[in-house]
């Protein structure tokens, strides 16, 4: 039986990486990797991460800058600012290969998300990340990494850049 390739850190999309084969299970997440992620990546609206085994994708995530109103964040995110748009990273998609499923794939995908952010976050400024979760399992993933629902959709969940920089013992 031959040894599975290696699984590679997440790096940026190209048009090299085979996307093909990619099935998390969930129609809009392969479509989205399938038809527009490198579009995307390439016009610079939303930037592709992408786990490969081999040249094949096996999980990716996809982040892009934005702002929410001051009443959409939780009372944590919105503390101390003025009643403006609040700067977020939105995690705007995160899929796992049904084939690398209760691996971790999905956690690591996550942890290079946040860390990610939490760098462009000091040189742009950064209140959050923002996910919106697409059902309950994927609102549980999050909240056990600290994610908060916001108060009028519990199914948009925030991750405070000071939190995350806590969690590595950095400095707010």
């Amino acid at each position: 039986m031959a040894t599975p390739a290696p699984l590679q850190s997440p790096i940026p999309l190209e048009k090299s990486h085979d996307v093909t084969g990619f099935d998390c299970g969930a129609l809009p997440l392969n479509e989205y990797l399938h038809k527009y992620a490198l579009q995307n990546h390439q016009n610079r609206s939303a930037r592709t991460y992408v786990a490969l085994r081999g040249d094949r994708v096996v999980g990716y995530y996809s982040l892009a800058a934005g702002s929410v109103r001051r009443d959409e964040a939780t009372p944590r995110v919105a503390k101390g600012l003025a009643n403006h748009p609040v700067p977020i990273f939105l995690l705007a998609r995160l899929a796992v290969d049904q084939t690398e499923k209760g691996k971790g794939l999905g956690a690591a995908l996550l942890k290079d998300a946040i860390l990610r952010s939490l760098q462009a976050a000091d040189i742009v400024g950064c209140r959050a990340v923002l996910v919106h979760a697409k059902d309950q399992a994927a609102q549980a993933f999050y909240r056990k990494y600290g994610f908060e629902s916001s108060p009028v959709d519990e199914f948009h969940l925030y991750l405070l850049m000071k939190d995350i920089k806590a969690s590595l013992g950095s400095q707010p």
